[in-house]
């Protein structure tokens, strides 16, 4: 049955909330980058209203709740966004990020008429392939919102509008005022589901999780252990803060306390403060320990990490050893990946010799073209991983995850998860349920092979709780490789040496027009402008065996982004240097060429 909604109040209700004008007096323009809209807090109430709307008729369309986050993530404290969230808690159809465009800049009530009409046509409809059936009636319920944000002072205003653009339409909106934008997503994936989705389930399933991970690991045996179960976070005076201090809390208890402490750094910092000179996104960008929070002091042996204003990204590091300028070596998103991979595949060699699963599980690390190529050797060739490659951005990422059994997958810039498919989850507990009760057909082996695979199968698990299945999320981010790195009994060293970063080089070009380029290939491959591509291969087969580069144009700007990496820091930057030198020629390069 098609849900009524009240467009009429809605387009009445929006002129209290007019399309701010930039000083020439021409309305401004909103457009959907990568992660929804963002710009100056000042100018997005007509925006966040409207998207209240957005998410009013998905949730009507799709049936079930759907959410919105008022944030801007790691931008500076004076910018404020929005990020819309779809009802199985994942990002935003592609083909909506045009509908909401379209009602962010609609100058009039037809125009607005016109894009909620759009909106609602059944072959924009895009359902989640996931369609869990409703626990609540069949009749959909009334379209449902749940609203959360981010510390930023423009925040509460915002979010008011966001609920009154949702109410206005007819939707029901539960406000749970602040929260990291993965929580607001996994309340949106647990309702879809019918799980419990208030904010102590989503402590209390985190919580279970790390401690049945670390179950069989042994209690500190000295002080030098009691270092080795601690870490310093750098929370970037963000929204994080609270929730990391409260999930330490639901971890909890003295024997927890033994497994791991939590040392929280830049938690309320004063006005202004968020995401300046700290957080994950400064840390991974100028490879510098946080300029606030005394990080510099800390000893290089002291294990850091660096979540983002939203908490949706981390990044661990640790002061480098030679130097005092607050240099840090970054173990970035990629090592995050091949850690996480390595143990999925640890503890399915360990359930091997009962053949837990039969067929066995394909697991899969999905990457960008930004992914460092040592950390796709790793993967592919020491862990004999299958590795993928999709378009830069999570909204391409976790689709390609989602083909396998289990799919890794981390950006760079410290976003990323493991998801693990519902049919996954049913053939680990019948294995789990199998060898507990020791049934016939289960191989005979020695016992302690038995004892160990159903451990391993035990921990296994414990992850598939430990980590946000909607998006990704710093908090259980933190807890998961606290809990590999436990179990494995490694530090940031022995994580550090899986393998060796290649040199690589990341430059900009400006270009007339950066449509001029187009791109195949998960981006690594130029189509257009003709001949370009072929000018790129000959000057990367100049520089030797590990050399690879590729030119794309930014989402957001116009210029074109150049990747290149090779054997040496010279290389990899004289190789940059060629291909900057090629895309100017090809593709209307402007000013001084490279």
């Amino acid at each position: 049955a098609r849900i009524d909604m009240d467009v009429d109040a809605f387009v009445a209700a929006s002129d209290a909330y007019p399309i701010p004008t930039s000083p020439d007096g021409a309305p401004i323009r909103f457009s959907y980058g990568t992660a929804g809209f963002r710009t100056r807090g000042d100018v997005l109430a007509s925006t966040v209203f409207r998207c209240g709307a957005v998410a009013a008729v998905r949730s009507a369309v799709t049936g079930r709740a759907t959410g919105i986050v008022v944030t801007a993530s790691h931008n500076p404290e004076r910018d404020n966004g929005v990020k819309l969230v779809d009802c199985d808690g994942g990002m935003l159809p592609v083909a909506w990020e045009r509908h909401a465009e379209a009602l962010a800049n609609a100058p009039g009530w037809e125009t607005m008429r016109a894009a909620i009409a759009t909106m609602r046509t059944p072959a924009e409809a895009h359902l989640p392939k996931h369609a869990h059936p409703p626990a609540h009636a069949a009749d959909p319920p009334p379209p449902h919102v749940f609203l959360a944000r981010d510390t930023r002072p423009t925040g509460p205003a915002l979010a008011a509008a966001a609920k009154a653009g949702a109410e206005a339409i007819g939707a029901s909106v539960t406000d749970l005022g602040l929260m990291t934008t993965p929580q607001l997503h996994y309340v949106v994936y647990a309702s879809h589901r019918g799980w419990p989705s208030a904010e102590p389930d989503y402590f209390a399933r985190l919580a279970r999780g790390f401690r049945h991970m670390v179950a069989g690991v042994p209690g500190p045996s000295s002080a030098n252990d009691d270092e080795r179960r601690s870490i310093v976070v750098d929370c970037a005076n963000g929204v994080g803060a609270a929730k990391l201090a409260a999930l330490a809390e639901a971890i909890g208890g003295p024997t927890s306390r033994n497994v791991l402490s939590m040392d929280l750094r830049n938690v309320a910092g004063e006005p202004g403060s968020l995401n300046e000179q700290v957080g994950a996104d400064f840390v991974q960008k100028e490879k510098r320990t946080p300029a606030h929070g005394g990080f510099d002091t800390l000893g290089p042996s002291r294990r850091c990490v660096s979540v983002d204003g939203d908490a949706d990204r981390l990044v661990y590091f640790r002061l480098k050893n030679d130097d005092n300028d607050g240099s840090a070596e970054l173990l970035d998103g990629d090592k995050i990946a091949a850690l996480v991979a390595t143990s999925v595949t640890d503890l399915l060699e360990r359930c091997a010799p009962v053949n837990a699963f039969d067929p066995p599980l394909r697991v899969g690390v999905v990457q960008t073209a930004y992914a460092n190529g040592a950390s796709t050797a790793y993967v592919r060739d020491v862990l004999g991983v299958e590795c993928a490659c999709a378009n830069t951005g999570v909204k391409f990422l976790h689709p390609v995850a989602e083909t396998f059994d289990v799919g890794v997958y981390f950006e760079a810039n410290g976003h990323g998860t493991a998801v693990f498919s519902d049919a996954t989850i049913e053939r680990l507990d019948a294995a789990i349920e199998r060898l507990d009760a020791g049934a016939d057909g289960a191989p005979v082996g020695s016992a302690e092979h038995s004892t160990d695979a159903v451990a391993a199968l035990r921990e296994l698990k414990a992850m598939t709780e430990a980590i946000n299945p909607a998006v990704g999320d710093a908090l259980s981010g933190i807890l998961v490789v606290e809990a590999v790195l436990l179990a494995k009994g490694w530090g940031l060293t022995e994580w550090g040496n899986m393998y060796a970063d290649l040199p690589s080089r990341q430059v900009k070009v400006t270009v007339r027009d950066r449509s001029v380029i187009t791109v195949t290939d998960a981006e690594r491959v130029a189509v257009t402008p003709d001949g370009m591509q072929a000018a790129i291969d000959e000057a990367v087969g100049r520089h030797g065996a590990h050399a690879r580069a590729f030119a794309r144009p930014s989402g957001t700007e116009d210029v074109v982004r150049v990747y290149a990496e090779a054997a040496t820091e010279a290389g990899a930057a004289e190789l940059a240097r060629e291909v900057c030198g090629i895309v100017y020629d090809f593709a209307g390069g402007v000013g001084d060429r490279p």
